[in-house]
């Protein structure tokens, strides 16, 4: 039996997932957090999915540039991989990294301009949790992602649909 909401529900999903798969594919633009104009300290979290070969720009949140930046963490927990965490100390203009060996994963610009966190070009093993956490003398501000990396290309197949109308 035909349920025409329930299959235009199923269609609508359909182009929501293939036009968020492609316009998340070229993640490589700068980020949109940069037009916000204030930011109360918060979380954020965030779910991307990329494929794989693609260019990635994670944000860490947007401050106000009347705030005083003290440090920049980024944490990154990859399967079966031990914690990975890159940090920035302003005042020292220090750059600290832990655990991380993968040279895909650097900061999108220096650290002193941008917190950044670039993955080019981005492969399976990427695909986890990254959070950037940013100390300034107002607040602590924090961004995580749960990154999802897609096959060069990317099928959905609903198996095994219910006929419940």
């Amino acid at each position: 039996m035909l349920c025409p909401c329930r299959t235009h529900n199923l269609g609508l999903l359909l182009m929501l997932t293939v036009f968020f798969v492609f316009f998340l594919a070229d993640s490589s633009s700068s980020c949109m957090d940069e037009k916000q104009t204030t930011l109360s300290p918060t979380e954020v979290n965030i779910s991307l999915s990329v494929q794989t070969g693609a260019k990635v720009v994670l944000c860490c949140p947007f401050i106000p540039r009347s705030s005083v930046l003290v440090i920049v963490t980024w944490q990154i927990i990859l399967r079966d991989k031990p914690l990975c965490s890159i940090s920035y100390k302003r005042e020292t203009n220090e750059t600290l990294e832990n655990n991380c060996a993968d040279g895909r994963i650097t900061w999108a610009s220096g650290p002193d301009q941008s917190p950044h966190l670039q993955i080019h070009p981005v492969a399976i093993s990427h695909e986890g949790n990254y959070r950037c956490q940013m100390a300034t003398i107002d607040g602590n501000f924090e961004h995580k992602y749960h990154l999802q990396v897609l096959g060069k290309e990317s099928h959905i197949f609903y198996i095994g649909l219910l006929d419940l109308c």
